[in-house]
C-alpha cells in the first residue's frame, strides 16, 4: 500500500483530476458561446465519488465522471450555452478544485512531519 492508497488521499486525486476535466469542458463552452446549434455540456461525478467513497480506494480511482449534454436551448440560434450557468458552474468547479488543493497540502504536511519523525 502505498502514501496515497487511502481512501482520503484517492479521494483527493480523484477530484483534483475530475475538477481540472470539469473546468476544460467549461471552457470548451464558454469558446462555443457564438456557435449556432452548439449544445454546452457538462460534467457530473460527484454522486459517482460519493459511492465510490464506501467502496474504497480502488473504486474511487475508477470514477471518471459522466459528460451530460444540455439540449434545450433558449436561444434562436439553437446554442445551448448559457454565460450565467457556465460562469455558476466554473466557480463551483473552482471552489471545488482550491478545496481539494487545501486538501492535498494538509495530507502531504502530515506525510512529510511523520517521516520527519515528529508527533501531528
Amino acid at each position: 500500500m502505498g502514501l496515497f492508497d487511502t481512501t482520503a488521499s484517492q479521494s483527493i486525486i480523484t477530484t483534483l483530476n475530475l475538477s481540472q476535466k470539469a473546468e476544460t469542458i467549461i471552457a470548451n463552452n464558454l469558446a462555443n458561446y457564438d456557435t449556432p446549434g452548439y449544445k454546452s455540456e457538462s460534467l457530473s461525478f460527484q454522486h459517482q465519488l460519493a459511492a465510490a467513497i464506501a467502496q474504497g480506494p480502488a473504486a474511487i480511482a475508477q470514477v471518471k465522471g459522466q459528460v451530460v449534454v444540455n439540449t434545450m436551448s433558449l436561444q434562436p440560434d439553437l446554442n445551448s450555452v448559457s454565460m450565467t450557468q457556465q460562469t455558476t458552474d466554473l466557480a463551483k468547479t473552482q471552489l471545488l478544485y482550491q478545496t481539494a488543493v487545501q486538501a492535498f497540502n494538509y495530507k502531504t504536511t502530515e506525510i512529510k512531519i511523520v517521516s520527519e519523525g515528529r508527533a501531528l
